[in-house]
């Protein structure tokens, strides 16, 4: 039976880097979207428990049947896995997502690696990718996420190559543990990147809010951060800074 995918994200249906992993992926089995019908970033693992959730098919993928969810990340995988597909998929692949996915404090609020975790509470195989963009880039992307630069666009296309690729390979694999492949490519990922074997980096974040005026906060990303020491595996934010491919495995079920 031919293998199949579900992908998604928190970046929203529109953008160029979920449809850069859905093609690469048409390579190796039938592909299934379901995302976000807008960003849904630094989320986690909501579920919409008070409001419904309006799905909807979404044309212009390529031998894609997707559908954009009004809803979370989470959401959306639960609701293909559940209503939409006509089986559990072989892998969920969540990503790629725009900018990092590194840190203790920033994987617990990610919408891209809970919706990796809810394709894994279904014992799937689950992957999550994300891409590492300098500022400038970061900036640029964000205004016109579904038309990067090309000369973001050539490096996306390598790491949808790579990321599918790694995906293909956990078809037939079991996930009783509900385990998590988290992968970050670097800014100038090449073919011959190295891939390292990490472990999230731990850090205190503080306050990620500043003051605009009296009883308002908007909030704010910290630069510039100094992560601890980690243990015996080199830690996912430093190996990616280092120009390297970041590869951790997340165990969120047995805490």
């Amino acid at each position: 039976m031919e293998p199949t995918f579900l992908v998604t994200n928190d970046d929203g249906i529109q953008v160029y880097f979920i449809r850069a992993i859905a093609e690469k992926l048409g390579k190796f089995g039938k592909v299934y979207l379901a995302a976000p019908s807008r960003e849904q970033s630094w989320i986690g693992r909501a579920i919409s428990r008070y409001r419904d959730i309006e799905v909807a098919s979404y044309e212009g993928f390529d031998g894609v049947e997707a559908w954009q969810v009004g809803g979370t990340p989470s959401d959306a995988v639960n609701i293909a896995m559940g209503h939409l597909m006509p089986r559990p998929p072989n892998v969920v692949v969540s990503g790629i997502n725009i900018g990092y996915n590194v840190l203790s404090p920033v994987l617990l609020s990610s919408g891209t690696v809970a919706a990796a975790l809810e394709g894994a509470a279904w014992g799937v195989p689950a992957v999550a990718l994300s891409f590492h963009l300098k500022e400038e880039d970061f900036n640029a992307t964000k205004k016109s996420p579904d038309n990067p630069s090309p000369q973001v666009r050539r490096r996306i296309d390598l790491a949808a190559e790579l990321g599918a690729e790694f995906a293909a390979a956990k078809v037939g694999q079991n996930n009783s543990r509900g385990l998590i492949h988290n992968i970050n490519f670097p800014s100038k990922l090449e073919s011959d990147t190295p891939w390292v074997t990490t472990r999230p980096s731990r850090i205190r974040m503080g306050s990620m809010f500043s003051k605009l005026r009296d009883h308002t906060f908007r909030f704010r990303y910290l630069n510039g951060l100094t992560p601890h020491p980690s243990g015996s595996l080199p830690g996912d934010y430093e190996t990616l800074l280092s120009g390297k491919i970041s590869h951790s495995i997340l165990d969120f079920m047995h805490l």
